[in-house]
């Protein structure tokens, strides 16, 4: 039976098998079939439904993520219809003003993330102006004419049959209009797989699987000040004794190690703490100041966020007033505006093939399907006032396994998100942004290996000869992977012969590419 899920993912109405859609809903719209690819294990619809455009690809989320999805697919040669529900590309660097990357570097200082993260870093650097981001990922999609953008756009439902994704229905936030997309293969880059939850795949909310309770990372308010001296600020910095320079640091425009300053103010919000100023200058010599923690707040609920945003605000003139008084660098400092978004860590961990484990992590542990390279340490912010992460903060060089993008029970999808199938703690690691957008590079080829031999994303995990052929694909475009898996790949490659997978050729770039 199709079935038409809500975006909260919790709510399912049945689709009359014989019904056609009300007239003037989607008024001339094409009504077309969709059948599953030839073996996918999944029957085509019994009657046919109302589609207002049929692609190849769709990307849902401009994050860093989808922009290297949609990247991908479409110079491997498929087009791509993509939105995003903000009015602009780059998600965490982006909305909640994050002007800092979390790097995955090996243990020589190799980057391991590579291939479309890298046109990014070479652009942006390691710190960055905010406002030249949203240009950069714009850039970076604008290059590839297969690609269709949609911004002010999101996915509120999804038609569902059986195990397969027959349409996901998108808004236009501003006229509210919707429209159903039918793709062949969907890519769900949203921050919290929100497409995955209206398909109804099972997923843990924060530190479920801990039996702890479903507590999420607190959130983090960044705030953009003007008026801070910066000279006065590196002195402060630069001038702290040398037995607390493991809590400071300066790297070109970020600074930290206001956190003996810090532990004496008072939050006036309740669930409001701040532990340490971390501190970016940007291009009009204003600052960004990430620090301020807001627990309690469930990401996947709008009205806890807009009341963790309330409280984030309200708390703000008073901090900021602290640190005219008591920081140096900010006698003249006053508030510019907050981030248009809250910086969410966490919300749901979607159920995979495979779920990546803090074990995995720990012993550097290589999987025959590594489609990533990952190194950032266990990172979990508190969950409750006065909680602290109980992980080192040490790297151990580790990879992400294809089958924990691939979700339980639907076979025309995939994840490339913070949402990935781990456990809060690997989550911890595997959710910065340069790991998030190998698994989005990944994800794009594996659309296009998959939609070409025709075969659903479970059945490719299945088959080690085609991840051998999507390995070798995503080194082909840049990506880095691990000499031994490279090895693997190009024995299965040799010993294939004449059985060689399908593979499309990838399309000639502009010469206009950096």
């Amino acid at each position: 039976m199709l079935r038409k899920v809500s975006q909260t993912g919790r709510t399912v109405v049945a689709l009359p098998r014989l019904r056609a859609v009300a007239a003037g809903v989607l008024a001339g719209i094409l009504v077309v079939v969709v059948n599953g690819p030839a073996g996918a294990g999944v029957a085509p619809p019994s009657v046919p439904y109302e589609c207002s455009m049929l692609v190849p690809v769709y990307v849902a989320g401009g994050t860093p993520a989808g922009v290297a999805a949609a990247v991908t697919a479409a110079r491997m040669g498929e087009p791509v219809f993509m939105t995003e529900e903000r009015p602009y590309l780059g998600g965490d660097l982006t909305g909640p003003m994050l002007n800092m990357l979390d790097m995955d570097f090996g243990r020589d200082g190799l980057q391991l993330a590579q291939g479309v993260f890298l046109d990014i870093y070479h652009r942006l650097g390691l710190t960055f102006d905010v406002e030249t981001a949203k240009q950069v990922f714009m850039d970076e999609v604008r290059k590839e004419p297969l690609i269709t953008l949609r911004l002010l756009t999101r996915p509120v439902a999804a038609i569902v049959d059986g195990q397969w994704i027959r349409g996901i229905v998108v808004e236009n936030l501003l006229t509210h209009r919707q429209e159903t997309i039918c793709a062949k293969r969907i890519i769900d880059a949203t921050d919290d797989a929100d497409v995955a939850a209206m398909a109804g795949v099972p997923y843990a909310l924060g530190r479920e699987s801990s039996g702890i309770d479903r507590t999420m990372m607190s959130s983090t308010l960044v705030f953009e000040l003007g008026g801070v001296n910066w000279r006065q600020v590196v002195a402060y910095i630069t001038g702290r004794s040398r037995a607390m320079l493991h809590m400071t640091g300066i790297y070109r425009g970020n600074v930290w190690g206001y956190d003996t300053i810090m532990r004496q103010y008072h939050p006036s919000q309740p669930g409001v703490a701040i532990y340490d100023l971390n501190i970016g200058l940007q291009h009009d010599h204003s600052v960004l100041i990430n620090g301020l923690l807001i627990f309690g707040v469930d990401g996947t609920d709008p009205v806890s966020v807009a009341d963790g945003m309330r409280r984030g605000r309200l708390e703000l003139p008073g901090l900021v007033e602290y640190l005219r008084e008591m920081a140096p660098g900010f006698e003249h400092a006053y508030l510019i505006r907050a981030a248009d978004y809250l910086y969410i860590r966490e919300t749901r961990h979607i159920r995979g093939m495979y779920t990546l484990t803090a074990q995995d992590i720990v012993t550097s542990r290589v999987f025959w399907d590594a489609v990533g390279v990952a190194s950032y340490p266990i990172d979990l912010h508190p969950y409750r006032p006065g909680e602290f992460n109980p992980f080192a903060a040490r790297r151990y060089v580790y990879t992400i396994p294809f089958r924990a993008l691939v979700p339980h029970g639907i076979g025309n999808l995939v994840v490339a998100s913070r949402s990935i199938s781990a456990t809060y703690e690997a989550a911890g690691s595997a959710r910065v942004v340069p790991t998030t957008m190998e698994e989005g590079q990944a994800a794009g080829a594996a659309a296009v290996i998959s939609i070409d031999n025709r075969l659903s994303f479970r059945q490719m995990a299945l088959a080690p000869d085609l991840v051998h052929t999507l390995q070798l694909a995503l080194h082909a475009e840049g990506a880095y992977l691990l000499p031994e898996t490279l090895l693997a790949a190009g024995q299965s490659s040799r010993g294939l012969g004449d059985r060689q997978p399908a593979v499309p050729a990838p399309v000639a770039r502009s010469s206009t590419r950096q």
